[in-house]
């Protein structure tokens, strides 16, 4: 399938909710295609219960200790390349014929574990992920993967259906505030939970609101991330300057695995990649009022109006998103 390179209107106030821009397909099924260009998410069958064994195993044999952190935990935040890319390499060893069955005309950028021992405390924030390709052209998303069943007491993703960057467009970085900033809380009251079984797939636009609950049960909560980008879409890091300078690298395709010092390092300027623009740039951030109005509006254009119940939104999402 071709893809358009329609512009897409930044106007994160217009009454509809949506932009004039369609991201390209990059889902084989067009059912499945139109539901995450409407939804900016959806589920999908994905491993089958050897895979999700192997991945297990896999955890356990490079996990052969766990932190006593007990708070929310990417293997990308390691500052170990080489552990890094030995667990994305065999996690996507893996997944690719599931890749191969779902989309077209892609390419992946890296997997790694997530988890969540145990704990009160470590609900991972609201929050966009990274611009990370050119989404006027191209598409970049991350499948969310569990390797337990999820349910509301052990950690489940949370996502606000329709806030994906054809209908409220944005741009993301460590730099950058969010559109939401200050208004987190009702963002979060706003998103809705995904409820699935160990091997299901939650497929995400890179630019759809998310966050995750607390571990409030007795077992660990494993999940995997995996990138998966139009094929060719070149890598892009946004910096923006204390002077309020925006900043475009160009950047290796591995490079969310090369981050030094993570935890310091994705707030400074790169030093890998070729700077190829500078412009100025402000983000806008929506005042309260009319935030919420526009997520309201972006979830019943989305197909998850106010009109249904807690439960509604729930079987909503299990049945028309898989």
């Amino acid at each position: 399938m071709g893809h358009s390179n329609r512009k897409a209107s930044k106007n994160f106030y217009n009454s509809s909710g949506s932009t004039s821009y369609m991201a390209p397909s990059i889902f084989k099924d067009p059912v499945q295609q139109a539901k995450f260009d409407k939804q900016g998410f959806l589920v999908a069958k994905f491993l089958d219960e050897t895979e999700v064994t192997q991945l297990n195993d896999l955890f356990d044999e490079i996990h052969p200790v766990l932190p006593d952190d007990r708070g929310f935990v990417s293997d990308s935040y390691s500052n170990d390349f080489d552990f890094k890319k030995n667990a994305s390499d065999r996690i996507v060893a893996i997944l690719t014929k599931h890749f191969e069955r779902l989309f077209i005309n892609y390419q992946t950028f890296g997997a790694s574990f997530l988890y969540k021992m145990p704990s009160k405390n470590n609900e991972l924030g609201v929050h966009q992920d990274w611009t990370i390709v050119d989404e006027e052209k191209f598409v970049a998303l991350n499948c969310w993967i569990p390797l337990i069943d999820v349910n509301k007491e052990n950690g489940a993703l949370h996502v606000l259906p329709g806030s994906h960057y054809s209908k409220i467009a944005s741009l993301r970085s460590p730099t950058i505030p969010f559109f939401f900033t200050g208004s987190e809380k009702d963002v979060i009251d706003s998103c809705i939970p995904v409820y699935v079984k160990a091997g299901e797939a939650i497929i995400l636009n890179q630019s759809v609101i998310h966050y995750s609950t607390p571990n409030h049960s007795v077992r660990i909560r494993k999940a995997i991330t995996a990138g998966v980008k139009t094929k060719e879409a070149p890598m892009i890091f946004h910096y923006k300057s204390p002077e309020g300078q925006l900043e475009k690298f160009e950047m290796p395709e591995d490079f969310l695995l090369r981050f030094e010092n993570f935890a310091t390092s994705i707030f400074e300027k790169p030093v890998l990649g070729k700077l190829f623009a500078t412009e100025k740039f402000e983000n806008p951030i929506i005042e309260k009022e009319k935030l919420t109005k526009k997520l309201e509006k972006l979830k019943e254009n989305a197909g998850f109006g106010p009109e249904l119940s807690f439960m509604g939104r729930i079987r909503a999402v299990l049945n028309k998103a898989s």
